[in-house]
């Protein structure tokens, strides 16, 4: 097992070195930390990486969102959608830049991270609104996309320690989760919660991605309750349709407490449910964020 300091050692070196956070990015997260902005001040930290700014707009009018309008400037979306939930869309354009590289020591392909960030990300809403909290659904979007980076922290430990997790995976039919934690002494779901701490992330989207894989150990308040099953269960679809995911997608284990949290019956198969609305709308995702054919 890597001992834990240097496993902290390696999540700064990312954070700081390996993908760090644009000078502009920092600025607006101490923004949203500190509930202090102004649209002209979003607008010009934003000018300053128009990529980033361009894929804000594209989350904005994606279709998990389903405005009645289109939105053609920040400022507009400012005005309609409020400044602490443009921020928070902005945290989920970065991620979904962060989860377009390359894994290699999964041997995960360029884009396959993140369509599979995305494709978790707009289930998650899907269960938000079943359960009633569809106006959480930027903070539910957002963590959903945040939800995978632990992996990119992993491939930095190495083939080594990578192959060890994964022999464990498939010797043992554990998930990933399960896996990092016995292998690492945290899960993969801890290294990024650390992750997005390291990058200055407000710490309520890094606690729905530390609890997400077992939203029934998270003992706290309701509606940041019924946000973690919603991305728990936003992953497990992700999991089921295929796109992206990882090898070890069949081994993960549906918390059941999840559908309780979100008061949804058990006598509807809500996962297939999910499924069913988002298949048609995946080739729609990858051509909004320009994710090409995976």
């Amino acid at each position: 097992m890597i001992q834990k300091s240097n496993i902290k050692n390696i999540i700064s070196k990312v954070a700081k070195e390996i993908i760090p956070v644009p000078e502009n990015l920092a600025s607006l997260i101490q923004m949203l930390k500190n509930d202090i902005t102004t649209v002209p001040e979003i607008s010009k930290q934003l000018a300053k990486d128009p990529v980033l700014a361009a894929d804000t707009l594209r989350v904005v009018n994606s279709a998990y969102y389903a405005l009645t309008q289109e939105i053609k400037s920040l400022e507009q979306a400012i005005v309609v959608m409020g400044t602490r939930t443009l921020l928070r869309l902005v945290l989920a354009a970065w991620a979904k830049k962060v989860a377009s590289r390359e894994v290699k020591t999964f041997k995960i392909k360029p884009g396959e991270l993140a369509i599979f960030s995305l494709v978790g990300a707009y289930a998650a809403t899907q269960f938000a609104n079943m359960g009633n909290i569809k106006f959480a659904s930027d903070i539910t979007f957002t963590a959903g996309v945040l939800r995978t980076l632990g992996r990119v922290v992993i491939d930095q430990m190495g083939h080594q320690v990578v192959s060890s997790i994964l022999k464990e995976v498939f010797e043992n039919r554990v998930s990933f989760h399960t896996a990092t934690e016995k292998i690492l002494g945290f899960s993969h779901s801890d290294i990024t919660a650390e992750l997005l701490k390291e990058w200055g992330i407000p710490d309520d989207l890094a606690t729905i991605v530390r609890f997400y894989p077992f939203p029934s150990k998270f003992s706290g308040d309701r509606t940041l309750a019924k946000v973690i099953s919603a991305v728990h269960l936003g992953d497990i679809v992700a999991m089921q349709i295929g796109e992206g995911a990882p090898m070890d997608s069949m081994l993960y284990v549906i918390d059941q407490k999840a559908f309780d949290i979100l008061e949804l019956k058990g006598d509807t198969d809500h996962i297939a449910e999910v499924c069913e609305t988002i298949v048609p709308e995946i080739q729609k995702l990858k051509d909004t964020f320009h994710l090409g054919q995976i």
